[in-house]
């Protein structure tokens, strides 16, 4: 034997000559091996300008003189490196990671993390990595009770981040439960991992319990806050494009900031700039939208749709069926809040159906029979599309006003609205051209109207008609926000 079997240290051969050379060669080697200290176990390239007894663990894909000694020591000795097989139970310190390392036979793994500081990756009967730092590959796992409570903590950095228990099978997640991207407590599942249906949501300050996904326990649709969701109405005949700065094309829609929009069915195309619509909080019966968690749903967007109720912002992800996202408005926005949506990317986005509701989690769209009632608050058009068709019948005199009154479908929000009219008329013995409107006042649902025309013969009035001059004509009546 000439190499002991523990260390391989060479042995002094009987009647050898220079002993000295054999046993400072043991020597060296004993002070690089016990209580051994290697530099890293990552470097794959041997240092330029070693140490004596420099010593490194030889990764994979080792280069130059490490190549082919994967997992082998390489110790630095008289100027030239050596290279020692491990045996199990050989132990080390690595340096770079700060960590104690044991060879078991087949690799080197951690021993125990330094004190309380705890170890960088920890892997039990598996690998860590730098995503799953704490690994564990078994059949079951405990955390038990040291003595009274045991409770298991998942803490996620803001409210929009998530904090989730994920089942998987062979790696492909199919339910998830716990704070998925915002606060609320939710349980959800997936056939395949990539498409998901949300089961359940609590919120988190009432406690109330959706069944977004059981038709038979799914809560009844609550109040929407915006008018015309699926753009139906549309009172200005706007037949789509470009749209100003604060213009309304659908009724209640209007731009914010330069936009462009086009409508099919009820799916909305918006394909630059912003539509917006703004809560009159007073008319739902709520005293304030300030701090509030409400909802937005869209159905079907195309792309990720950029949010803001109020204050509060956020991005709808682009997906098939009803998407949405709940947010909770700021402790300003006591008053009315303006409700906008936008392209959250670059090319167009289609969606449609908008609802807006206090409370978290979507409830299902619902069309309302009232919906035109609702649209006639804030907008009235009489577009008879024809001519001669007789609008009201009102006071004319000499100086060419005429005074009508006119029954609106619905109360306007305010009592002096802006009324503005193409191709009127009135009417006596002939037609004589309406000029424009000098005065205008809403009285609940009747709205009283003194028009400029032509003047009379000084001294005379008439009974007069107020008539269409052909079938562009129209009056409009607004009193938006």
């Amino acid at each position: 034997m000439s190499d002991t079997p523990r260390l391989g240290l060479p042995l002094l051969a009987a009647g050898q000559a220079q002993k000295h050379v054999t046993h400072n060669d043991a020597l060296m080697r004993l002070d690089a091996l016990v209580h051994l200290v290697v530099a890293s176990r990552t470097q794959t390239v041997p240092p330029a300008s070693p140490a004596e007894t420099s010593a490194y663990i030889v990764p994979a894909g080792g280069t130059g003189v490490f190549a082919g000694h994967q997992d082998e020591l390489a110790i630095f000795e008289d100027g030239a490196w050596n290279f020692l097989p491990p045996r199990a139970g050989w132990q080390a310190w690595v340096t770079d990671e700060a960590e104690h390392h044991v060879w078991i036979g087949t690799q080197w793994r951690r021993s125990q993390p330094e004190s309380s500081l705890g170890a960088a990756l920890w892997g039990v009967n598996t690998a860590a990595d730098t995503t799953n730092r704490l690994a564990v590959s078994a059949d079951a796992s405990l955390f038990n009770h040291a003595g009274t409570d045991h409770r298991l903590k998942l803490n996620k950095a803001s409210a929009s981040q998530t904090a989730s228990l994920l089942f998987q099978d062979n790696w492909s997640g199919r339910a998830e439960i716990g704070l998925a991207g915002d606060d609320q407590f939710r349980i959800k599942v997936s056939p395949d991992g990539g498409n998901w249906t949300e089961a359940l949501v609590v919120d988190r300050t009432t406690g109330l319990v959706t069944l977004p996904a059981s038709t038979w326990a799914r809560e009844i649709p609550r109040q929407n806050l915006l008018i015309n969701g699926d753009f139906q109405i549309n009172q200005r005949a706007f037949a789509g494009g470009a749209l100003a700065n604060g213009v309304y094309g659908y009724d209640r829609w209007k731009a914010s900031g330069a936009s462009s929009m086009t409508l099919a069915g009820d799916v909305l195309t918006l394909a630059s700039g912003e539509i917006a619509q703004v809560v009159e909080r007073a008319f739902w019966g709520l005293m304030s939208l300030a701090s509030t968690t409400v909802t937005l749903s869209v159905e079907a967007p195309t792309q990720n749709l950029a949010v803001t109720v109020g204050s509060a912002s956020g991005t709808i992800a682009a997906g098939a069926g009803r998407r949405s996202i709940t947010l909770t408005t700021g402790a300003g926005d006591t008053g009315n809040i303006t409700v906008k949506l936008a392209r959250s990317g670059a090319g167009a986005v289609s969606f449609g159906r908008v609802r807006l509701e206090v409370g978290t989690g979507a409830t299902p769209w619902q069309g309302r029979p009232e919906e035109g009632w609702l649209a006639a608050r804030y907008c009235h058009v009489l577009r008879p599309g024809a001519a001669g068709v007789r609008l009201a019948a009102g006071q004319l005199i000499d100086t060419g006003e005429l005074s009508v009154g006119i029954a609106l479908p619905a109360p306007l929000r305010a009592n002096n609205p802006n009324v503005t009219q193409s191709g009127l008329n009135r009417r006596v013995f002939s037609e004589s051209p309406v000029t424009g409107v000098t005065g205008s006042a809403a009285h609940g649902a009747m709205l009283s109207l003194i028009l400029s025309s032509a003047a009379l013969s000084a001294g005379v009035s008439y009974t007069a008609l107020l008539t269409t001059a052909g079938s562009g004509s129209y009056l409009a009546v607004e009193a938006e926000l």
